[in-house]
């Protein structure tokens, strides 16, 4: 499949979401995304991962937006709450993603966890 950048997270799953197309992510964090789903053994729904310049300017809350993690490619957000959440929180630290926020309040739907490779060790909540 040409539109895969690894087995189960495709270039239009990945891509900014303004629509610019931009879908190009780091290399090791797509492996330990990929090792972090084969762990979950089940999907893990990407809300928000590559970000264009403009796109971030306009969404990311971030006091630094320059070289921001989703404009490297080096972050994602994926959709879940519940139980799964914890599961998701604490694989992810065992396969080495070095920063992770939480956003659980609100509806159902709109929850995430954040995950990044940022050469740097970090808890945060929105």
């Amino acid at each position: 499949m040409l539109d895969m950048i690894t087995p189960n997270f495709s270039k239009s799953e990945m891509a900014c979401r303004c629509g610019c197309d931009i879908y190009e992510m780091d290399d090791e964090f797509m492996r330990m995304l990929q090792k972090l789903r084969n762990e979950m053994n089940g999907p893990l729904r990407v809300t928000s991962a590559r970000r264009c310049d403009r796109h971030n300017d306009a969404v990311s809350t971030a006091k630094n937006k320059k070289n921001a993690v989703y404009n490297l490619g080096q972050a994602s957000n994926i959709l879940i709450s519940g139980e799964r959440t914890m599961l998701l929180f604490e694989k992810a630290r065992k396969v080495g993603f070095s920063g992770i926020g939480l956003s659980q309040k609100g509806n159902h739907s709109s929850r995430f966890l954040h995950l990044d490779t940022l050469p740097r060790k970090a808890l945060f909540r929105y």
